[in-house]
């Protein structure tokens, strides 16, 4: 990564993407937000990469934008303007739209931005001593938090989530699901990492497909809807997965998913003969 505050790393099918600027409780600077799109796209062109762990060091997953003028408004180049610009909805939309597996492993502050890319993710394993908010409106800002919010705790309490923008405490967090599951502090990381190898196991294509299923379905009417979840089988059709979770079921047996496409030069589908059993 280009200045090191984005580490990145691969270890048993398991990606992990870590905000490394702790001194700042990973606070988010323009460079930061573009390596972390490149770290996704990373992940997502690596096969062997099977689930993804996004977390902070230091103890805090991420305090949002750093608001230091020095920082904030460091944007002399042009180029790193629009950049910057478009940088963030990237991230979002990537980390949502990535036919991956996504964790967030959140301790310490999560808030403003740090809280929306957590969002994102498709699992939160928050520490119970997890701080979230939506934080924008006391800074005299807004917006963030805006799409995705409303969709987990309806319009009601995401409105007052976001006009106020009050610290919530890790009980009602877990209630209202905007985390996975809690864990003491010294737990987290292990209990973290155990749940990405599950997923890391899984068939991964057929999460991917889910994934955009789901993504797609959130903004359109229940007809398109349907036909995305339809469409989602289908194109799983091709690959060594959708055989392998029947017949594993058929032969009472845990799966062996591949993740892997079927050569359809050289394949011939015979279907499992029940009458064996």
């Amino acid at each position: 990564m280009s200045d090191g505050l984005i580490q990145y790393e691969v270890k048993k099918k398991i990606a992990t993407i870590t905000m490394d600027r702790p001194k700042k409780y990973n606070a988010l600077i323009p460079t930061m937000i573009i390596d972390l799109c490149d770290a996704l796209e990373r992940a997502r062109q690596d096969h062997g990469v099977r689930a993804i762990v996004l977390r902070g060091a230091g103890g805090n997953f991420c305090a949002g934008d750093d608001l230091h003028p020095e920082e904030r408004f460091k944007y002399g180049d042009p180029d790193l303007h629009t950049r910057m610009k478009t940088g963030y909805p990237r991230l979002v939309v990537e980390i949502m739209n990535l036919r991956k597996p996504v964790v967030a492993m959140v301790e310490g502050y999560a808030v403003g931005a740090g809280f929306d890319i957590a969002l994102a993710c498709d699992f939160r394993m928050a520490s119970k001593g997890a701080r979230l908010a939506s934080i924008y409106v006391k800074r005299g800002m807004g917006g963030g938090c805006a799409y995705l919010l409303p969709r987990y705790v309806g319009m009601g309490k995401a409105t007052e989530m976001l006009l106020l923008g009050d610290f919530i405490d890790i009980d009602e967090a877990q209630r209202l699901t905007l985390v996975t599951k809690v864990y003491a502090d010294t737990e987290l990381e292990a209990k973290t990492y155990e749940f990405a190898a599950k997923l890391a196991k899984g068939p991964t294509a057929a999460i991917g497909a889910i994934k955009n299923a789901r993504n797609q379905g959130l903004g359109c009417d229940p007809v398109k809807g349907i036909e995305h979840q339809i469409l989602c089988n289908v194109e799983l059709m091709f690959h060594k997965d959708a055989r392998e979770g029947p017949r594993a079921f058929l032969e009472k047996r845990e799966p062996n998913f591949t993740a892997e496409w079927i050569d359809l030069q050289y394949d011939t589908f015979v279907p499992y003969d029940v009458s064996k059993k």
